[in-house]
């Protein structure tokens, strides 16, 4: 009995609106990451238009459940590709692809309308698919950009089955008699082809979710990547604490280079436990702060380093949050060299102080106002002018005693503010003032006005006019460089605390990115787990189906048949169970990388004894040699490292029985600095020049007819390897035997 037709088309309806939802929720979930996921969606909708329309033929008009359909799915198929290409950001010229694709809904108009006949639009159906999928596969495979390719593997070898596929059906076209021209007419091969089409639209979509997340993956890893620069590259000394018992969990090379510690003595430790702190409550205070306001602000606070010496350094910490985890990002500025150059200019102002004292000349600050008095005179001055320093503290008491005169005292008071408010140096040149000395005729001094910058201040000096000249020069010049030192430490430190801010922001942004990306990807994991048990009870249902109908028919119609219609039946079967168990064999390789990790220390020897034990009563092995070295004990996920072995020994099983003298050993060696564990065999070997083939899906080294299998377990043991950080490899040689080489990691 052939399972009708009609029936696996209306099964693959009901799978494809089950795929379709899965894209709608890429689409809701990645629409903005990623671009292209809207064509995904057009792209599984017409699919479902045309196969709904198929199921509908006899109920419509021809054109609408043959032509149609044909057309829908041709582009459909188009829309795929160009969902690739816009996930890779990529652009191509699609002339050739619209003038194909009028070609092709030509034709099967023509298989239609003038020359009806099923084979001939299969033959037509089958070479549009080849020419797009198989555009696709090789877009995916060897097209895309370098660091998207193994995003895209998967999806690549999915449609490269599409491509088999449809040479199949191109194949069988040209070997058939006859030729029908009911879709729906009883045929096995098109049976087989409609059930391998519906596994292999699952497998697109799981690829397309695969794709979907790796390509989520990655971005969180540009964003940590990001994060872990702009953190590495702080000019400050940087760390990262939890905060509820101050262990640092990360630092940068700043804070290496300035505490004196190398990065191994500082990780894990507290800032107590590196006596870091010279005032144990400035440590209480920040914690404090930190913990009750989020935040510390800028602080000058003296640190320890490992050698004793002591720092200066402007400290201020924000909390943030890493992986739901409360934590202090702290930030150290060493300002011990500034402080030194402040302490310097201090002195230099004591000193310019004592300098002013002691001058031979005569030095003033006074208001710009003639009106205000004096803030600073020294000796000097009041010696120059023969005034007491009474009479300078007193208001209007210089102006009074200089010029007795009053209209003289106002035109002086007058050029004073003219002057000064002209901002002209030219004018504040102001030579052979009479001075009306006690007891002494009139005299005449020399005098320079120097207005501070940002001050109603000026600086007067008297003097001899020769020396005079030379003091202003060395006074202005001494004071433009503390005044320029100033705002050059003042407009420094305001910065940095603006690029420490930004940089605290960018970082908590970062964390929220990451967390958010998190919990997406989180959300992806579950949906795709949901969506690969949904397939495997679905997809099953089918298989089952075919198997037992095959079984009934040939126990209740064998006699009938004939031989040849035994062997098709039989054919059919071992298709099913095949299927079946290439079904089971892709949910375990998903489940690989969904699993939960666990490390701990078992015996590994133990282990390989058991399997080999357990594999000799299912398959017994004449004479075979066992070599299993004792002792090994190993540090990883001991669920997922028995499906490696558990593979690793059924191959060697497989490919040695059909040597005489079977022997099969497992054991550890050193391999450049880590331990490697092995597994040999004498059997069959293969050709090294197909190594790179050995770890993918699917790929077979063998016919099928000589050793049977899936071409899944090897790429299942690659992942768990991959898992634990390790990496696997094979030597062997045809005829002499293969040898399995992995190591675990860390």
């Amino acid at each position: 009995m052939i399972l009708d037709i009609r029936t696996i088309v209306f099964s693959y309806v009901l799978t494809d609106i089950v795929c379709l939802a899965v894209v709608i929720l890429l689409w809701f979930q990645h629409r903005k990451r990623f671009a292209g996921t809207d064509l995904w969606i057009i792209d599984y909708a017409l699919q479902f238009a045309a196969l709904f329309l198929i199921v509908l033929r006899g109920m419509i008009p021809g054109w609408a459940s043959i032509v149609l359909p044909n057309a829908l799915v041709m582009i459909g198929a188009f829309f795929g590709y160009l969902a690739l290409l816009d996930f890779a950001g990529a652009r191509r010229n699609q002339m050739f692809n619209y003038f194909f694709l009028a070609c092709n809904i030509a034709a099967h108009v023509y298989f239609t309308n003038v020359s009806p006949s099923v084979e001939g639009r299969s033959f037509n159906t089958s070479v549009g698919l080849l020419v797009i999928a198989g555009q696709c596969a090789w877009y995916a495979l060897a097209g895309a950009p370098a660091a998207l390719r193994p995003i895209m593997r998967w999806i690549g070898s999915v449609f490269s089955l599409y491509c088999i596929i449809s040479l199949l059906r191109i194949g069988h076209y040209f070997i058939l008699d006859a030729h029908r021209v009911d879709f729906f007419a009883p045929s096995a091969f098109d049976a087989s082809i409609m059930v391998v089409y519906q596994i292999l639209f699952v497998a697109l979509t799981f690829s397309i979710v695969l794709m979907y997340n790796q390509g989520l993956v990655a971005d969180i890893r540009a964003g940590e990547d990001k994060f872990a620069k702009a953190f590495r590259s702080s000019p400050y000394a940087l760390t990262i604490s939890r905060l509820y018992d101050g262990a640092m969990i990360e630092i940068n090379d700043g804070f290496v280079q300035i505490s004196g510690y190398d990065y191994d003595e500082i990780i894990g430790k507290t800032s107590i436990d590196l006596n870091l702190w010279v005032c144990d409550e400035d440590r209480k205070a920040v914690v404090r702060e930190t913990a009750e306001k989020g935040h510390f602000p800028g602080r000058e606070m003296i640190f320890r380093r490992k050698s004793g010496e002591l720092l200066t350094g402007f400290f201020s910490a924000e909390r943030i949050t890493i992986n739901s985890q409360d934590c202090i990002l702290s930030s150290i500025d060493d300002i011990t060299v500034r402080k030194k150059m402040e302490s310097a200019q201090r002195q230099s102002e004591t000193m310019l102080r004592m300098v002013l004292d002691n001058l031979p000349i005569g030095i003033a600050v006074n208001s710009i106002d003639p009106t205000v008095n004096f803030s600073y005179v020294n000796d000097n001055f009041v010696q120059c002018y023969r005034i007491s320093r009474e009479s300078i503290a007193v208001p209007d008491g210089f102006w009074e005693a200089v010029y007795k005169d009053p209209v003289a005292r106002e035109k002086m008071k007058r050029k004073v503010l003219a002057d000064c408010a002209s901002n002209d140096p030219n004018r504040m040149h102001w030579d052979n003032i009479p001075v009306t000395r006690r007891g002494e005729p009139t005299t005449f001094v020399s005098a320079r006005n120097i207005p501070l910058p940002g001050e109603s201040l000026m600086i007067s000096t008297v003097w001899d006019i020769t020396a005079q000249i030379r003091a202003d020069q060395e006074i202005h010049r001494l004071n433009a460089e503390l005044e320029q030192r100033v705002r050059e430490r003042t407009d420094q430190l305001a910065n940095t605390q603006m690029a420490l801010l930004n940089l605290v922001d960018d970082l908590n942004q970062s964390a929220r990115d990451i967390t958010s990306a998190n919990q997406s990807l989180e959300t992806v994991n579950k949906e795709l787990a949901a969506f690969s048990y949904s397939v495997s009870h679905d997809l099953r249902a089918p298989l089952r189906s075919i198997d037992g109908f095959s079984s009934a028919l040939l126990e209740d119609y064998g006699d009938q048949l004939g031989s040849e219609g035994k062997n098709y039946l039989d054919r059919i079967r071992r298709a099913t169970q095949t299927m079946g168990q290439l079904i089971d064999d892709l949910l375990n390789l998903s489940r690989v990388t969904q699993a939960e990790f666990y490390r701990q220390d078992f015996d590994l020897s133990a282990m390989v004894r058991e399997i080999a034990d357990a594999q000799q009563q299912r398959n017994y092995l004449n004479d075979v040699i066992l070599d299993i070295q004792d002792g090994v004990i190993v540090r990883a996920d001991q669920r997922l490292i028995h499906i490696v072995m558990t593979n690793l020994l059924d191959n060697a099983w497989k490919f040695s029985s059909k040597t005489g003298n079977p022997r099969i050993a497992f054991g550890a060696t050193e391999e450049k600095g880590e331990t490697a564990f092995f597994v040999q065999d004498n059997g069959a070997g293969f050709d090294m020049n197909y190594v790179g083939k050995l770890f993918g899906a699917f790929q077979r080294l063998h016919r099928a007819e000589e050793f049977p299998g899936t071409g899944i377990g090897l790429a299942t043991v690659a992942r768990v390897i991959n898992r634990h950080g390790g990496r696997i490899w094979a030597e062997s040689k045809p005829g002499n035997g293969a040898t399995f080489f992995f190591t675990l990691g860390g």
